[in-house]
């Protein structure tokens, strides 16, 4: 191979590293909360109410227990095989079926409420009653810049913002951490309120921990694309040009 050609070869494998190395853009880096500057400790932030009201559509887990086993294990089924862990369905009318209660109440009531209830109504049948209560179906949604969109069941009665996204898989990249949506059911309607993660007054908002059927969505950052694609070109030319300053001076 001819001094020349080995030149230009160098040449033209100097220009495209310098074309990837230009051409190519950092990863945009992840940052949260950006307005807390040092150690500090935040007041006035909200807590979650974990006494949720129960309303039609809720799936309630029921277990009873009382000194005789097999009386409890009637009332841990509901008609139709709704009882134990499958849970009993609130209906439209606001009530759930017991055996020996018929139709109960519990629309409105929150858990404690309603464990209250049973223990006085069950105490002619079972010899000290144990009751708990829990929600089977509460669940949220995550959309949009994640890792994993999808739908998250809640163990617990409640989850905050933070630990939906984190069990979403983080917002990726593209995602706007300044304008997080939280679509939430209210009465008449639906609420849509904006979050900003880059501000440490999140932990303030009522939104913050997230509700039975509450939305999340991500959205994502402006798409930059053509403005790539200009700056790669523009290095391209500026790669022909050098090159073909290159080989008209070996000529």
């Amino acid at each position: 191979m001819s001094k020349p050609v080995r030149m230009l070869v160098a040449c033209v494998g100097v220009t495209l590293m310098a074309l990837c190395l230009f051409a190519c853009t950092s990863a945009k880096p992840v940052s949260y909360f950006q307005t807390i500057t040092r150690d500090t400790l935040l007041q006035n932030t909200v807590t979650q109410n974990f006494d949720l009201k129960i309303k039609p559509g809720d799936q309630l887990v029921i277990a009873i227990a009382s000194t005789s086993p097999e009386l409890s294990a009637l009332y841990n089924t509901a008609p139709g095989g709704e009882g134990g862990t499958g849970g009993y369905l609130v209906d439209k009318e606001g009530t759930i079926s017991l055996y020996k209660l018929g139709e109960v109440k519990v629309a409105g009531m929150t858990r404690t409420e309603v464990k209250t209830k049973l223990l006085q109504e069950l105490s002619p049948y079972l010899k000290d009653p144990v009751v708990t209560v829990r929600f089977a179906n509460h669940r949220v949604t995550v959309l949009g810049e994640v890792g994993n969109p999808g739908v998250i069941n809640l163990t617990a009665e409640g989850i905050t913002l933070l630990e939906a996204i984190g069990q979403s898989g983080d917002l990726t990249e593209n995602g706007k951490r300044d304008r997080i949506l939280v679509i939430r059911q209210a009465e008449g309607g639906k609420e849509f309120r904006h979050l900003n993660l880059l501000d440490h007054s999140v932990f303030t908002s009522p939104y913050f921990y997230l509700r039975n059927e509450d939305v999340v969505y991500v959205e994502p950052e402006a798409k930059k694309e053509p403005q790539k694609t200009q700056q790669t070109i523009s290095y391209i030319i500026s790669g022909i040009s050098i090159l073909s300053l290159i080989i008209s001076r070996i000529r």
